[in-house]
């Protein structure tokens, strides 16, 4: 059973939650921002189902509410920051705004930061960048050694790092978006499977036993979408835990690293960008394929006007955990109680 809210009912709900669990108000709006887009944009992975989880290590310590993000290193066009246990979603976006505000005055502008939480869908973030003609980078690592590799014991070795790239193009607010992680299908996506009984495509995930599983309830570990995203996945975890000072790879805490590279076309002399994107996407489309986001751009359209589809077990667990101090909007008193499903796994 799902429920359709418009994305500003959703967002003020979720900024009340976020203050009531200690955030500033632009740190709730932040957050807020993050899981309405995600969900616009049909990542209901990434969307209010990590709400819970982030409230809950908001209140007892795990993660900081209002953290002192302050430099530790910098140069011309590079900033390193520790994001004293803030959110990742909260970490990303001061991480694009310093990186872009580097780019307009350098050319390109590279940002780490260390010591914060999981940052959800990284596209949202570089999307804010691209839309004011920049080229957007962003990489985060996940605390879970949660994908095994590919010919190995069956353990869980690396974590599901994430990478995001955007680049602007000519519809406006719809840049070219990649958003991806290694492994073969998100815990999000996982979680999706199971809530709906469908069975995982083969070479998805292990068990215990590092058996490969269909069932979504046996899922251990994941695994890597080939060789060349094993890869990716290794490469991540070098560049994104050597570069911001955080451990190489999973340490099981919130402390985890991300680093965001934006550029300016313009300091390159490539200010007609944005004619070799709608170039690239004519040719990708008339041979009837899409371009990279424009799936997420259709559904975004589409949610806009009808509302965002919310699952009756994500929205139960979501304001649950908002706690007794944020009044439950008249939207979601039907699927309100205590018994809420637990928060599920991240990334």
């Amino acid at each position: 059973m799902v429920t359709c809210v418009s994305a500003a009912r959703l967002t003020v709900f979720l900024e009340r939650a976020y203050r009531a669990a200690g955030m500033t108000r632009g740190g709730a709006r932040t957050m807020a921002q993050a899981h309405v887009e995600a969900e616009l944009r049909g990542l209901t992975g990434h969307g209010i189902r990590l709400a819970p989880g982030y409230l809950c290590k908001l209140r007892t310590g795990r993660l900081n509410p209002r953290p002192k993000i302050v430099p530790r290193a910098h140069g011309a066009a590079v900033l390193a920051l520790d994001g004293d246990l803030a959110p990742g979603p909260v970490a990303a976006r001061h991480a694009l705004a310093s990186a872009t505000i580097r780019a307009r005055q350098a050319g390109v502008g590279l940002v780490t930061v260390r010591d914060v939480g999981h940052a959800g869908a990284l596209g949202v973030f570089v999307t804010w960048a691209a839309r004011h003609r920049m080229i957007a980078v962003l990489a985060a690592q996940t605390s879970a050694a949660s994908v095994a590799l590919r010919g190995g014991s069956g353990r869980g070795i690396l974590g599901n790092s994430a990478l995001a790239i955007a680049v602007p193009g000519k519809r406006e607010g719809e840049p070219v978006v990649v958003d991806l992680a290694a492994s073969a299908m998100s815990w999000g996506t996982l979680h999706q499977h199971a809530a709906r009984d469908r069975l995982l495509p083969v070479g998805t995930a292990l068990d215990t036993a590092g058996q490969p599983v269909r069932k979504p309830a046996d899922a251990a570990v994941l695994l890597p979408a080939g060789e060349r995203a094993q890869a990716m996945a290794i490469v991540l975890e070098l560049l994104v835990g050597a570069l911001t000072g955080s451990t190489p790879l999973p340490g099981g805490g919130e402390g985890r690293g991300l680093w965001s590279l934006v550029i300016d076309p313009r300091a390159l002399g490539a200010s007609h960008l944005t004619d070799a994107v709608a170039e690239v996407a004519r040719a990708v489309r008339v041979d009837g394929a899409r371009m990279p986001g424009d799936r997420a751009w259709s559904a975004h359209a589409q949610a806009a006007t009808t509302g965002i589809a919310l699952d009756a077990d994500d929205l139960r667990a979501l304001t649950a955990a908002a706690g007794d101090d944020v009044p439950i909007p008249d939207w979601a008193l039907p699927f309100h109680n205590s018994t809420a499903p637990a928060a599920g796994q991240e990334s």
